[in-house]
C-alpha cells in the first residue's frame, strides 16, 4: 500500500521538475521582511502563473502539534494549486522539543511554495522559544505581496509585549496597502459561548482589537483554539483554523473539523474557504504499552476485560480554573504495566497519538499513602459519563482519582518528581494527557 509520505514525494518530485522546466518564464518576487526595528531579505519567490488580475492566494493553517500527516496533506494540495504562499500560526510541536522540531521541518519541506510561520505556545515550551529561532526566525516580522501587507506578530505567551505592540502599530501605520492580513497563535478573543481559550491578557487583547480597526485591517488569522471559525467584529473579520491535527475543541457543527483555510484576493474581493484535511489515521481506541523486553496492543475491548475503576474526578489548569469534571471509568496504569513489568527505577512516559507526552515516576504509578491522597490512582480512562471512545471526545485519557475530586495544581506539584510533571509545566492539566496511544516503561 503507497503511504501518503509516498504519494506526496513522487508528487513533490514531479512538481519541482515543471518548476525547474519553467522557471525563465517567471518572475521573481523579493520578499523583504521587517523584525522589530530590523530589515533582512529572507529569500526569493518564484512567481507561478502571474496574473493580469494581479490575483493572490495563500493557504493559512495551524495546530498540528506534531501530527505531520496533516502538513504533509496540506502540501500535496499546494504542490499542485501553486498559492503564493502558505503561514502555519503556531503551535508546531507539542512541547518544543528539538526531536519535535525536525520532525515538522521535515514535514514543511515538502511544500514547494515558500513557507512561512509563526510561533505558538506549545513551542515555546521547554526552551523551544530559542529552538523556534534556530529553526524559523524571530516570529515577528512583515512582507508585501501585489496590493497586499502581512504582518505576523508573537502572542505564544498569552501576551503581547509593550515593544512588539509599539511595532505593530507602527507596522500596521506605516503600510498603504489595499489590503492589510495579521497573522499570530492566539486570538484575542474565543468565538464560542462561554469558553475562554483566548489571551488571557483582556486589556492587551482589546488593545490589538483597537488597533486592528484603525489601522483597517481586514482579516486577522489565528489558531490555539482547535476548530473553524469565521467572526466579524467592528468590520475586521477573525479566523480561527486550528484544525491541522490536534484535538478538536468543538463539534463538527460548531467547526470542530480537520482542516485548512485557502484565501483567494481578487480586485476588492477576499474569499476565505476552509478545506477539509483528513482526520488523523491513528486508532484512537487502541493503546500501545511497552516494558523493557515485550510490549502489548490492548483495545477497549480488552481494557474493558481488566479490572475497573471508576470515580469522580477533575483537574486544575495553568490558570487556575477548574476543567472536566465528571464520573470516569477506566483501569489503573498500575495494572496496564504490571502486563509488562516496572521496576522502582523505572519511569513511565505516556504519549499521546499527536507527539505530545508527559512522564511519571514509580511513585506515581504506584502511590503511598501521602501520595495517594493528594492524586489518588492513576488510571487509563476509557469512559466519561457514560460516554466511551470512540464517542468520548478526549479517550482515552490519562486521569487521577482523588477522594477530594479534584486534582489541584498544588497537588500536582506534590506528586511531580523532579524534572518531571509540574517542574516541567506547572498545570495539573498537563498531566491529564488526552487521546493516549502509547504506555512505554523506560529506565529512569
Amino acid at each position: 500500500m503507497t503511504t501518503v509520505s509516498q504519494l506526496i514525494s513522487e508528487i513533490y518530485d514531479q512538481t519541482y521538475r515543471v518548476i525547474l522546466m519553467n522557471r525563465q518564464g517567471q518572475a521573481l518576487v523579493i520578499f523583504i521582511v521587517v523584525v522589530l526595528a530590523s530589515v533582512s531579505i529572507v529569500g526569493l519567490y518564484q512567481l507561478t502563473n502571474p496574473s493580469s488580475d494581479d490575483i493572490l492566494s495563500f493557504y493559512v493553517f495551524g495546530d498540528s502539534q506534531g501530527y505531520q500527516d496533516g502538513i504533509l496533506e496540506i502540501a500535496e494540495i499546494a504542490n499542485l494549486e501553486g498559492p503564493d504562499f502558505v503561514i502555519h500560526c503556531g503551535d508546531l510541536t507539542p512541547f518544543g522539543q528539538p526531536s519535535q522540531y525536525a520532525g515538522v521541518v521535515a514535514a514543511l519541506d515538502f511544500f514547494s511554495v515558500p513557507v512561512y510561520t509563526t510561533v505558538g505556545n506549545h513551542d515555546i515550551r521547554n526552551g523551544g522559544g530559542a529552538r523556534y529561532i534556530e529553526e524559523f526566525g524571530p516570529p515577528t516580522y512583515s512582507f508585501d505581496l501585489g496590493p497586499a501587507h502581512f504582518t505576523v506578530f508573537n502572542s505564544s505567551g498569552s501576551d503581547v509585549s509593550e515593544s512588539e505592540m509599539v511595532w505593530l502599530e507602527q507596522d500596521l501605520q506605516q503600510s498603504d496597502s489595499e489590503f492589510k492580513f495579521v497573522f499570530t497563535h492566539i486570538p484575542p478573543f474565543d468565538p464560542r459561548t462561554g469558553q475562554e481559550h483566548a489571551m488571557v491578557n483582556e486589556t492587551t487583547a482589546e488593545r490589538l482589537m483597537d488597533l486592528f480597526e484603525a489601522h483597517g485591517v481586514n482579516t486577522v488569522f489565528a489558531g490555539h483554539i482547535h476548530m473553524f471559525n469565521e467572526t466579524v467584529m467592528n468590520g475586521v473579520r477573525y479566523v480561527v483554523t486550528g484544525g491541522a491535527g490536534a484535538s478538536l475543541y468543538a463539534s463538527e457543527e460548531e467547526g470542530g473539523i480537520y482542516h485548512f483555510v485557502k484565501v483567494t484576493l481578487s480586485d476588492d474581493m477576499v474569499q476565505i474557504e476552509p478545506v477539509l484535511l483528513s482526520e488523523p489515521s491513528l486508532e484512537r481506541d487502541i493503546v500501545v504499552v511497552r516494558g523493557h523486553d515485550e510490549d502489548v496492543t490492548l483495545t477497549v475491548s480488552d481494557l474493558k476485560l481488566m479490572e475497573a475503576v471508576q470515580g469522580w474526578s477533575s483537574f486544575q489548569n495553568q490558570y487556575d480554573n477548574w476543567r472536566s469534571y465528571g464520573e470516569y471509568v477506566g483501569v489503573r496504569v498500575s495494572d496496564l504495566v504490571g502486563l509488562v513489568g516496572m521496576g522502582e527505577g523505572d519511569i513511565v512516559r505516556i504519549r499521546s497519538f499527536d507527539g505530545y507526552e508527559q512522564e511519571f515516576g514509580y511513585e506515581n504509578v504506584y502511590p503511598n499513602g501521602t501520595w495517594y491522597g493528594l492524586q489518588g490512582d492513576m488510571v487509563l480512562a476509557y469512559a466519561l459519563n457514560g460516554t466511551e471512545v470512540l464517542e468520548w471526545a478526549d479517550g482515552m485519557r490519562l486521569v487521577m482519582l482523588p477522594t477530594d475530586e479534584g486534582y489541584s495544581n498544588q497537588d500536582c506539584e506534590d506528586t511531580s518528581l523532579p524534572g518531571m510533571g509540574y517542574h516541567v509545566y506547572p498545570s495539573a492539566g498537563a498531566r491529564w494527557v488526552r487521546f493516549v496511544s502509547f504506555i512505554e516503561v523506560v529506565s529512569q
